[in-house]
């Protein structure tokens, strides 16, 4: 004789609506603060860092700015990277560095330097929400995406991929494209 499904108790129903209504109202609220912002996040087009082409991690073993010097002439970078070398500030907690690269040579080179880990590290998570060893994100693609040069001279993607790879890693954040935003007007202005 085949197991009947036990059906939900009406406790179990009540509690299941105030938390579905808890998350509705929580998420009014949002779109509420964030007003046109919020607007303007929703007409982005999300773009993946880590489904753009083959993924590949490695463990930094020297300086944060001495690896992104070395990869200055290979790489165009993306997401946190491309942020603070275009605004000075980022919106990731973590000290990863995020690059799109046309050939895997450039982890080799600095991997024959000292200044990565030789093995791609198992660790392949965008945004971690825990804390780890900083790492070298490249993403080996057929084509760079639109890149731009900042004032220091190094490749970064384009203003409008950038918006698109923020909603595309931490979703509708409207306080963090508001913070894009604020980056990009002042870099104007």
């Amino acid at each position: 004789m085949a197991e009947r499904k036990r059906g939900l108790t009406a406790d179990e129903r009540l509690a299941a609506l105030k938390r579905d209504q808890a998350r509705v109202r929580r998420e009014r609220l949002q779109r509420e603060l964030a007003g046109p912002v919020w607007r303007r996040v929703r007409q982005v087009f999300p773009a993946f860092f880590h489904r753009e082409g083959t993924l590949t991690a490695r463990l930094l073993r020297s300086d944060r700015a001495a690896v992104i010097e070395a990869l200055r002439p290979d790489a165009v970078f993306a997401l946190d990277t491309a942020m603070r070398l275009a605004h000075g500030h980022g919106f990731l907690s973590g000290s990863d560095i995020f690059v799109y690269l046309t050939e895997p040579t450039p982890l080799d080179r600095l991997a024959a330097a000292g200044c990565i880990g030789a093995e791609p590290y198992p660790d392949t998570v965008v945004s971690r929400p825990w804390a780890g060893p900083a790492r070298l994100l490249a993403c080996v693609v057929d084509e760079l995406p639109p890149w731009r040069l900042t004032e220091g001279g190094h490749r970064v993607v384009s203003e409008a991929r950038l918006r698109r790879e923020l909603i595309g890693e931490v979703g509708a954040r409207a306080d963090l494209f508001a913070l894009l935003e604020r980056a990009q007007g002042a870099g104007e202005g």
